[in-house]
């Protein structure tokens, strides 16, 4: 899952946060036998974006897988 795409998904984000929200979503929605790690092609731009965004939006997207098997 590329991180560009969730953006170009979502043209309405307004802040990194509610981009965090969005990763979470679309790992939720990755079929449970599909294996699609978040790769961080690009850096958020917001003005709110905190130095380990990276960090962050990984921890979004396991919460999201996790959340699919559940």
């Amino acid at each position: 899952m590329l991180l560009s795409q969730v953006i170009s998904d979502n043209p309405s984000l307004t802040d990194f946060w509610a981009l965090e929200r969005c990763v979470s979503a679309a790992a939720r929605k990755i079929p449970s036998e599909a294996n699609a790690p978040l790769t961080c092609d690009v850096e958020p731009e917001f003005r709110c974006t905190p130095r380990k965004w990276d960090l962050i939006l990984s921890a979004a997207h396991d919460r999201g897988l996790r959340a699919r098997r559940a």
